[in-house]
C-alpha cells in the first residue's frame, strides 16, 4: 500500500501527480498482481474524487479512471478488489489481501463526505433586461431595434 504520492514507483509517481487536479488529494494506492512483473502491474489509486488505474508498460502508458460518485458497485472479496462503472467492470487481486479492503474503505469514505457531481448552474439570464441594454447601447449608433436582430 501507498500513503502518499512520493512512496509510489518513480515513473507512476510522475504519471499520478499529472493527472491530479489542482483540487484533488492523493488518499491512497496499492499495486495490483496483473503484471508479468511488479513494474508493469496496475496501480490502482484512490484520491478525494476519483479511482485512477495506471500501467506503465515500457514508453507505453494505460491510464483510465472514474469519478468516486460514478462507481455502480466497488467491494473486496478475498483479496480482490472488484469495479463495476458505466461501460466496465474490472477485477484487481493483490499480494496484500488486505489492500483491497483497504481501497474499498477509502473509496467509501470519499463517497460519504460529500463528494458530489457537479450540479449545473442555476440560469440567471433575463433576455428582456439585456435587449433593453444592448437598445440603449445601439442607440448612438442609428441601429434600430428590427435592424439589430436581423
Amino acid at each position: 500500500m501507498y500513503q502518499s504520492v512520493d512512496d509510489l514507483p518513480g515513473r507512476i509517481r510522475k504519471r499520478v501527480r499529472s493527472l491530479l487536479m489542482a483540487d484533488e488529494q492523493f488518499v491512497t494506492a496499492a499495486t495490483a498482481v496483473d503484471g508479468l512483473l511488479d513494474r508493469w502491474a496496475t496501480h490502482v489509486v484512490v484520491t478525494d474524487q476519483r479511482l485512477l488505474l495506471v500501467k506503465v508498460i515500457g514508453l507505453e502508458s494505460t491510464i483510465s479512471g472514474v469519478r468516486l460518485t460514478a462507481l455502480d458497485s466497488y467491494r473486496a472479496a478475498d483479496g480482490v478488489l472488484q469495479l463495476e462503472f458505466k461501460y466496465d467492470t474490472d477485477s484487481y487481486g493483490f499480494d496484500d489481501p488486505d489492500a483491497a479492503k483497504t481501497l474499498v474503505e477509502a473509496i467509501e469514505q470519499h463517497r460519504a463526505e460529500g463528494q458530489t457531481e457537479a450540479e449545473d448552474p442555476e440560469l440567471t439570464l433575463q433576455p428582456e433586461t439585456q435587449l433593453d441594454s444592448l437598445d440603449a447601447e445601439t442607440a448612438d449608433t442609428g441601429i434600430s431595434p428590427e435592424e439589430r436582430t436581423e
